[in-house]
């Protein structure tokens, strides 16, 4: 009888235990943090050790969302991300339900104020351009020297002065005050150098002569207007250059100038 009993009470007991198990609800896994494609790329960003400004520049200009959570900011300050580039990931974050986002678009004086400023600070841009004859393979050098000063962005005219000197191979072919109006500007590309010097040489009715790199690195900003007319700043930084030409984007919008098919 005993026996029995002591079978009886242990199938209880691990019955008990079987059920006690069952009814466990199991946790579903843990969702991935920071995977909204902005907090990605930036989180890539800081894993390499990018500079302070690097970082603020690609977050400024993403157009997605980022994933604000507070999970979500853990992970990127654990990542290294500083107290400035946080505030401009919240700045840009997902608005919450029902609330539209809040315009902090430049306004044009603060847009025109940044093009003058940072055009000023161009000074004087030096770089050799590589160039081969695609005929008999030939090649040659020229080294370049471009002076953008004097800039003025008036906001109430919309337009943009300035004096251009440039030499090639320490002979100046032109050293002009230049002036255009944002209102008729119907394209901003950007683009390296070495393209903008083959463009031209092909314009020039020398579609052979193809430029295939320059040293250092430099970068053409064109902006283009009709009939042909173009203003051209050059760059050894090309994040800069992508930095004005957004903002003669947004100058030009807010000018009501542009082509729509292209802005």
């Amino acid at each position: 009888m005993k026996k029995l009993l002591r079978a009886i009470f242990s199938i209880l007991i691990l019955t008990a235990f079987s059920t006690a198990i069952a009814q466990q609800t199991v946790a579903p896994p843990p969702k991935p943090l920071n995977d909204a494609p902005a907090n990605a790329a930036v989180l890539k960003l800081l894993q390499v050790g990018m500079p302070e400004s690097v970082v603020l520049d690609r977050i400024r200009a993403t157009t997605d969302k980022f994933d604000i959570s507070t999970d979500a900011l853990v992970v990127l300050k654990q990542a290294g991300a500083t107290e400035a580039e946080l505030k401009a990931i919240i700045a840009q974050g997902t608005a919450p339900a029902g609330q539209p986002p809040a315009d902090t678009a430049p306004s044009l004086a603060e847009t025109m104020h940044f093009i003058q400023d940072k055009l000023n600070e161009l000074g004087k841009v030096d770089y050799v351009a590589f160039s081969q004859n695609a005929n008999d393979g030939s090649t040659g050098t020229d080294t370049f020297a471009y002076v953008t000063s004097n800039v003025v962005a008036d906001q109430s005219s919309c337009r943009i002065s300035y004096h251009r000197k440039a030499t090639q191979n320490g002979s100046t072919f032109a050293d002009v005050n230049q002036v255009f109006s944002l209102r008729e500007v119907r394209e901003i590309v950007v683009m390296p150098e070495e393209q903008d010097q083959t463009e031209f040489n092909a314009k020039s009715g020398h579609p052979n002569i193809i430029c295939p790199s320059t040293s250092p690195p430099t970068t053409a900003l064109v902006v283009r207007r009709p009939l042909g007319e173009t203003s051209v700043f050059r760059f050894t930084d090309a994040n800069l250059a992508d930095r004005i030409a957004k903002a003669m984007l947004h100058a030009v919008e807010l000018c009501g100038g542009g082509n729509k098919d292209k802005f």
